[in-house]
């Protein structure tokens, strides 16, 4: 991070509710907080669940509660603390639901939040006027997700798609795995790999599904960073139905990979430098608990040309991965996230 950003006068509070590497808030959270340690910020991190002991007992904890405290969660997990907190939260579609405003208006100084459709939803759904609200977007590991080099995109073999299979159906598995047929019949020289959890066919029950085409494969386990998967593909699809930011296409796109994206939600902000974006898409109720919340319905057909065209226009394909890669480690990096952070806390903490 650049000496500007160098604020070791600064001190806060980390809380988050999960730090974990394959959790979008523990992801998200753990690669900030990382940056402002960077940025010689005195962090004392700890978990929400501290907000939970008898006081005498949180006092042993060591934590300064006359600092600022950032809590990395939905508003709901939040707990009532002696000190200034701010929420860094988001959600996946386009409203938010009485819980979160509940919990904001109860103990928020200020919320934070990844993309304009969330703080949009923020106000719709009735945060205090009062109560600011920031946009502050995300960013990509530019260590964790090295660019690959040119040597690495050797098209001698079947060319292969990535779809992201992980919460259900909202990050448009099925649309992919629709389109690829659409877009490629029974051409032998393409392939599909979904990427999802342990007990992807368990909780979706579709055990059969991908069987009778040895050119559609499962990946099934947890990995501890997804450059591992993205290396040994050649174009990631993600027609998701809603994001709060959308950390796995940005990640994937770091690296160079050609991306096809859904220009909705969190997913829009940049999405024209660093992704092919969807721009057909239909807004249907969304299956969260938000009333009228709504999520985007990708158009399987352009998903399908989309498809097609990087399959058609390798080379090109990827040099325009390469671009976004540039793009990404110039304008989305999590050190710039942190030093957008930095400024607010400057100004306000």
């Amino acid at each position: 991070m650049s000496d500007k950003y160098k604020s070791p006068a600064l001190s806060l509070n980390w809380l988050q509710y999960r730090y974990l590497w394959f959790d979008g808030y523990g992801r998200y959270g753990m690669s900030l907080l990382r940056e402002l340690l960077y940025a010689g910020v005195d962090v004392q991190a700890s978990h929400v669940l501290n907000g939970e002991l008898p006081g005498w007992i949180r006092n042993l904890t060591g934590m300064d509660w006359s600092r600022l405290t950032m809590n990395v969660m939905p508003p709901y997990e939040m707990q009532a603390l002696p000190t200034r907190q701010w929420c860094l939260t988001m959600y996946e579609d386009s409203s938010v639901p009485d819980t979160f405003i509940e919990a904001a208006n109860a103990m928020c100084e200020r919320v934070i939040v990844p993309c304009e459709m969330n703080a949009t939803g923020f106000r719709e759904r009735g945060l205090r006027e009062t109560t600011p609200i920031d946009v502050i977007g995300g960013g990509v590991d530019v260590r964790e997700f090295p660019v690959r080099t040119p040597v690495e995109d050797n098209f001698d073999r079947p060319y292969i798609f990535l779809a992201h299979g992980d919460r259900g159906l909202r990050k448009g598995w099925d649309i992919v795995y629709q389109a690829f047929y659409l877009a490629f019949g029974d051409n032998r020289d393409v392939r599909l790999v979904i990427k999802a959890r342990p007990n992807f066919f368990e909780t979706l029950g579709i055990v059969g599904i991908g069987k009778r085409d040895k050119r559609v494969s499962f990946w099934l386990e947890d990995v501890r960073s997804m450059a591992d998967v993205f290396a040994q593909v050649d174009c990631f699809v993600f027609p998701s139905r809603g994001e709060g930011w959308g950390l796995p296409p940005r990640e994937a796109a770091c690296m160079g990979l050609p991306v096809i994206a859904t220009r909705f939600g969190g997913l829009e902000d940049g999405i024209d430098n660093w992704a092919i974006p969807i721009e057909n898409f239909t807004l249907r109720r969304s299956s969260l608990l938000t009333d009228n919340g709504q999520w985007a319905l990708a158009d399987i057909d352009e998903v399908a040309r989309h498809m097609k065209w990087c399959y058609d226009n390798r080379e090109v394909a990827a040099a325009k991965g390469r671009e976004a890669a540039k793009w990404l480690r110039d304008n989305q990096s999590w050190e710039k996230s942190a030093s957008r952070l930095l400024t607010l806390m400057e100004q306000y903490g």
